[in-house]
């Protein structure tokens, strides 16, 4: 009975955070969409400059956060109206020292990346947009105390329709790189406010340190493994935009932009490992179905388009983003390798979490930024932007360590669980790449057609030949692991 019930819960989770995850399919759309716009209309330095901002907001952001709502969303019990407002209190003071440091520092930002002394307003804008966004963190933490996923998900769309209308209306409008922190500060509104309206909570200060340091303790070493893999990301906005331009930053943001798209599919089902896991934590057979369940599913979504954005890159750079972006292919190529890996590191970092083996995913997540300097400085110096891909290649070799220790835990079947999606998805990649050089893409019709039938002949073909797969997707989609 006890093993139904947790089982059960952990279906609840799985059916609510999977809406949540469809409408995130949604938003990242929106962003995808709203990207390709940006990348025909401004060239590889506005880009690249548009990488360093967005790094610059969410890095300082999380600093900001100190792991506040998280540690709200973890307490047992409801927190109190005073604690709620202790944490707020101090979310404020630190995200509102940040955001000062940020916005006296802007003309040394601009100048250090070589940029107009004018968009040193674009890095106040950042700062301007973090007080903004701290506004959001506590209606947004009683939303997800409650399960409201559907509400979460409204507003995470809106912010993503907010921050691209403005964004690619001001580009258009001839705003230039301006457009990036009107566009921010608009994304930052809009969640503030529709949080806010969500969960209506009074917003008023209170000094409370002795209730707001326990949250603090709780929170920070929640932080620090996103901090930390921030960090790893880092070496594109930093070094190699120190090292070789803002138009190098361009080149591979959008080339790792484009080879990650097909990973947007996994959120339907990344955001409640955790929740699922956690509840059958206890349960070493339920929970080794579940994570083998987790991987299956999460790989049938990703390997269909990322195999068919690899075999149509070619005519997808051309005629979605421009001609301009054709020499990063080769950097795309190499990031495109990530699609193999990353799916089944989300789900087996998520077990641990679930297992309580935090400090574990810190350590891998420190290995991961050591390796990904200790191999990206000297390949970058040597190589330039296809340094950073080839460093990033070394460093998915580590994730072999991860799957070894993720098998001490629990008995996995991870071969088996993937191989079968990823042997037909190639197949389907391949007919798409000789019939596209046999009949060439002539324009975004012909690319949308070939897309469109590369996805059906893969879902026919699964359904078919591998149907446990399609059936595994299915089941978490609906809520049955």
């Amino acid at each position: 009975m006890e093993a139904r019930s947790s089982a059960g819960i952990a279906r609840d989770a799985v059916r609510g955070g999977g809406l949540l995850g469809l409408r995130q399919v949604f938003a990242q759309a929106l962003n995808l969409a709203g990207y390709a716009l940006l990348a025909r209309l401004l060239g590889p330095a506005e880009i690249g400059v548009l990488g360093i901002v967005l790094f610059a907001c969410g890095f300082l952001g999380t600093c900001g956060g100190a792991g506040l709502q998280a540690s709200l969303i973890r307490l047992p019990d409801e927190p109190t109206p005073e604690e709620y407002r202790a944490v707020f209190t101090l979310q404020e003071a630190i995200m509102g020292a940040i955001a000062l440091a940020t916005i006296v520092a802007a003309p040394w930002l601009a100048g250090l990346y070589g940029r107009p002394s004018e968009e040193a307003w674009l890095f106040r804008m950042v700062g301007v947009t973090l007080v903004v966004t701290s506004f959001q963190a506590i209606p947004a933490a009683m939303l997800e105390r409650r399960l409201d996923f559907g509400k979460v998900a409204l507003v995470e769309v809106a912010q993503a329709l907010a921050y691209n209308v403005v964004v690619v209306g001001l580009v258009w409008a001839g705003w230039g790189t301006a457009s990036f922190g009107a566009a921010l500060l608009a994304r930052a509104a809009a969640g503030a406010l529709l949080a806010t309206l969500a969960s209506p909570w009074p917003a008023r200060p209170l000094w409370d340190w002795e209730r707001a340091r326990g949250f603090l303790r709780v929170g920070a070493p929640l932080q620090a493994t996103a901090l930390v893999g921030q960090l790893k990301d880092s070496i594109t906005p930093i070094f190699i935009g120190l090292a070789a331009g803002a138009s190098a930053v361009g080149y591979v943001q959008w080339a790792q932009t484009l080879a990650t798209a097909p990973l947007w599919a996994s959120m339907v089902l990344s955001r409640v490992y955790l929740p699922a896991f956690a509840r059958v934590q206890r349960e070493p057979a339920t929970l080794a179905r579940f994570v083998d369940g987790a991987v299956r599913a999460v790989h049938a979504l990703v390997a269909p388009g990322s195999m068919l954005v690899l075999a149509l890159a070619e005519p997808i750079t051309r005629l979605v983003f421009g001609p301009q972006w054709i020499p990063a292919l080769p950097i795309f190529r190499l990031l495109w390798l990530a699609n193999l890996v990353v799916p089944t590191t989300t789900a087996l970092l998520a077990l641990l979490s679930a297992l309580g083996d935090t400090r574990t995913t810190l350590r891998f997540a420190l290995l991961w930024l050591g390796a990904t300097w200790l191999f990206g400085v000297p390949l970058v110096l040597l190589a330039g932007e296809v340094g950073y891909a080839l460093a990033n290649v070394a460093v998915l070799g580590t994730n072999l360590l991860l799957v070894r220790v993720a098998r001490e835990r629990v008995e996995l079947r991870l071969t088996s669980a993937m191989a079968p999606v990823w042997l037909w998805a190639a197949a389907v990649g391949a007919v798409a790449h000789v019939t596209a050089r046999r009949f060439p893409c002539d324009g975004l019709g012909a690319l949308g057609a070939y897309l469109a039938a590369g996805g059906l002949l893969y879902a026919v073909g699964l359904a078919a030949l591998a149907p446990r797969e399609l059936r595994q997707v299915w089941q978490w989609a609906r809520g049955h692991a």
